[in-house]
C-alpha cells in the first residue's frame, strides 16, 4: 500500500512539473549610462541584446537565467588619466572609447494578472557583469576587463498576442556592478552602472 501512495505521488509532482510553463525571450536593449560609466562614456548606448529563460513555479513566480550584452562608444579629445602595468600618465588626442557589459544572472519576477492578460511584473536579478573596457589612442590599444558582482532590478510588461502563447516585452532595468579591480583611468572606486529598456518578443510553453 505504501509503495501505490508513494507511486501516486511521484506521478502527481511529476505531472506538476510538466505542466510548468517556460517562457523565453529575446529583447533589444537601449542603454542610458549613469555613474562612473557615463564619466567614461556619456553616450547612450543603442547595441545590445539579451536572451533569457523563465520558469513558472506557479501562477505568479517565476525563476530563470538571464545573458546580455551592451556596447557603449564614443570618440571624444578630452584628456584622460590612464595608470597601467607599463605606463602612466595624462594623455589626449582623439580617442575612441568603449564599454563591454556582459551580465549573467538568475532572477525572480511576481507576475500580476491572469496568465492570458496583459500581465505587469516587478523582478530582480543577482549575479555577475564582465566589463571590459577598451580605449584606441591612435596606434595605441589599452585595454581593462573585471568581473563584478551585481544586481538588477526589473519592471516589466507582457502584452499576449493572438495565440497566448507569443507575447510583446517591455521591461526597464537598473543595472548595478559592484566595485571591482580599477578602470582605466586608474579609478578605484570601479562600479559601473546604467539603465537599459529592452523591446522584445517572448514565447511560453509548457513543460
Amino acid at each position: 500500500m505504501k509503495l501505490i501512495q508513494l507511486t501516486a505521488l511521484a506521478i502527481l509532482l511529476s505531472s506538476a512539473t510538466f505542466a510548468q510553463e517556460f517562457i523565453s525571450d529575446f529583447t533589444w536593449n537601449f542603454a542610458f549610462p549613469i555613474g562612473n560609466t557615463k564619466d567614461y562614456i556619456s553616450d547612450n548606448s543603442f547595441r545590445g541584446f539579451a536572451i533569457e529563460g523563465r520558469r513558472f513555479m506557479d501562477k505568479n513566480l517565476s525563476v530563470g537565467l538571464f545573458f546580455g550584452w551592451n556596447i557603449f562608444d564614443k570618440r571624444v579629445g578630452d584628456p584622460i588619466n590612464i595608470d597601467g602595468e607599463g605606463y602612466g600618465g595624462t594623455v589626449s588626442g582623439t580617442q575612441i572609447r568603449y564599454i563591454n557589459s556582459f551580465p549573467l544572472m538568475v532572477n525572480a519576477h511576481y507576475y500580476f494578472g491572469k496568465r492570458k492578460d496583459l500581465r505587469f511584473y516587478l523582478g530582480a536579478g543577482a549575479g555577475v557583469y564582465y566589463i571590459l573596457q577598451r580605449l584606441d589612442l591612435g596606434v595605441w590599444i589599452i585595454q581593462n576587463d573585471n568581473w563584478h558582482l551585481g544586481l538588477a532590478p526589473e519592471a516589466g510588461i507582457l502584452v499576449p498576442l493572438g495565440d497566448n502563447q507569443s507575447h510583446i516585452l517591455v521591461n526597464v532595468k537598473y543595472n548595478y556592478a559592484f566595485d571591482s579591480g580599477t578602470g582605466i583611468g586608474g579609478n578605484e572606486d570601479n562600479y559601473h552602472s546604467y539603465w537599459g529598456i529592452n523591446f522584445g518578443f517572448a514565447f511560453s510553453s509548457l513543460l
